[in-house]
């Protein structure tokens, strides 16, 4: 590794830092390195980085939690989403004690509250994918309870914001005996002040920015359905991070939806290459949403059979995590049965939309589709 030397050198010219002066940290710099090349899809060099970072300074609050992140993305692309939801648990269970050890050895360092909240949080992720619904809660309130601690400590604390607006997102976008729940706890179910305090932290905070940026970027897309902001937020993680095949296709996502073809055709050759490398599921995920611009660029040209051929692949060869894709692209087919006057083809295709998350404009717009054909005696 390229920074081997430099870091023998401080491994045994660096002291003991105090643990609120992360700023002078002798593995800041090499932090921000490891950092650089999780979002770059280089996962075993950022795991020998952060690794290298910790052994320079084992009081330095970022490593331990980022490993979590890194180490579940590298089993996800390897051995597929269960054995990465089993990473995450395990990676938890042993970097908890950690900050806990570092809260009690130095209890006025808010980053060790925020990254013990924000572990906690990430093991709500596991349970949320598992609809685990008692386990989501428990370690979402675990977590809330550690990053208001952080926010109540430091004010300037900014990547505070990242999680606490993801919550606060979450729970407005969901159903009503969850947001009963977060109000329980005093936390916000507006979606505004969600969106607010994340882009707090796209905007000033010094690590959560890109992941604030990344939720920015879904939630203006695909729920807000402001194309600007979307476009404005995912430029900055493209050009930062061009080894990213996901932010890649976000961009590609909103050029199609606003009709930028130039803009869509000089992006193709990098979308192209994304598809045709990495492992299974990176690989499928990056073909499932290359299939589905393509199908949104021949709509917009009204050429309704490629569409449909585009979308139908979608379907047969689907294997995201998610199903958010799966329903877009019955949505977007079921527009191309109805301009193709297939009403009952198109009926189809919108009651599969209704399965989607409330929250996506696509559902209550199927309900209005669905409604007119209806009246038109399609059942």
């Amino acid at each position: 590794m390229r920074q081997s030397s430099f870091i023998t050198i401080l491994l045994f010219s660096s002291i003991l830092l105090p643990a609120n002066n992360r700023e002078n940290s002798p593995a800041e710099t090499i932090v921000q390195d490891g950092i650089n090349s999780m979002y770059n899809y280089e996962f075993e060099n950022a795991i020998t980085i952060l690794d290298s970072a910790w052994e320079i300074d084992s009081t330095h609050p970022v490593p331990p939690f980022v490993l979590i992140a890194v180490k579940w993305l590298h089993t996800q692309t390897q051995e597929g989403y269960d054995a990465s939801y089993k990473k995450i648990n395990n990676e938890v269970d042993a970097t908890a004690p950690i900050y806990k050890s570092l809260i009690s050895q130095y209890p006025d360092n808010a980053e060790y509250y925020l990254y013990l909240g924000s572990t906690y949080g990430i093991r709500a992720r596991t349970a949320l994918a598992g609809k685990a619904w008692l386990d989501v809660l428990y370690f979402g309130y675990q977590g809330l309870k550690y990053i208001r601690n952080a926010r109540d400590m430091d004010s300037k604390l900014k990547d505070v914001y990242m999680p606490l607006g993801l919550m606060e997102y979450f729970a407005c976008l969901s159903a009503t005996p969850v947001q009963w729940g977060a109000k329980l706890v005093g936390l916000s179910t507006d979606c505004e002040v969600g969106l607010n305090h994340l882009e707090i932290a796209a905007t000033e905070s010094r690590y959560s920015w890109i992941e604030a940026s990344n939720v920015l970027t879904y939630a203006y897309l695909h729920i807000a359905r402001d194309y600007t902001k979307a476009e404005r937020i995912n430029n900055s993680l493209v050009e930062q991070f061009p080894g990213h095949p996901y932010f890649a296709f976000l961009k590609g996502e909103v050029l199609a939806k606003t009709q930028q073809w130039q803009k869509l055709n000089e992006l193709m050759p990098t979308l192209t290459e994304f598809a045709s490398k990495g492992l299974f599921l990176q690989q499928n995920e990056c073909q499932l949403k290359l299939a589905y611009i393509e199908g949104l660029k021949s709509f917009y040209m009204q050429d309704y059979l490629t569409t449909i051929s585009k979308c139908n692949w979608i379907l047969s060869n689907y294997h995201m995590e998610f199903d958010w894709l799966k329903g877009f692209t019955h949505f977007l087919r079921g527009q191309c049965h109805e301009e193709n006057g297939d009403f009952g083809l198109a009926n189809v295709d919108y009651k599969e939309v209704l399965k989607m998350d409330s929250y996506y404009p696509e559902v209550n717009e199927a309900q209005k589709k669905l409604f007119r054909l209806k009246k038109k005696n399609i059942e």
